[in-house]
C-alpha cells in the first residue's frame, strides 16, 4: 500500500519529508521511496514546494522489515 505525502516547505529534503510523515526513521525509507517515485531525482537535492512524492504506509515498511526509530525533535 502507497500513500501520497505534499511538499509543504522550502529546502525540504526527501529524508526531511519522510521523517516528518513518518514520525519515525526506518531504515531503507529513502530508497524505498526512490523507487517508487522515478523521477524523484531530478528534483535535486531540495524537493519544490508543491511535488507529490508516492511513499509507503508505515505498516507496510515495518511488513518489510524495516526497523524504525523515533525522530528526535529538538525543538518541541
Amino acid at each position: 500500500m502507497t500513500e501520497t505525502v505534499t511538499v509543504k516547505t522550502e529546502g525540504t529534503s526527501l529524508s526531511t519529508l519522510l521523517a516528518r510523515h513518518y514520525r519515525m526513521v526506518f531504515a531503507g525509507m529513502v530508497a524505498k521511496t526512490f523507487a517508487l517515485n522515478q523521477d524523484l531525482a531530478r528534483s535535486g537535492p531540495y524537493l519544490p514546494v508543491g511535488r507529490t512524492v508516492t511513499v509507503m504506509t508505515p505498516v507496510e515498511m515495518a511488513a518489510e522489515g524495516a526497523a524504525a526509530r523515533p525522530v528526535i525533535d529538538l525543538f518541541e
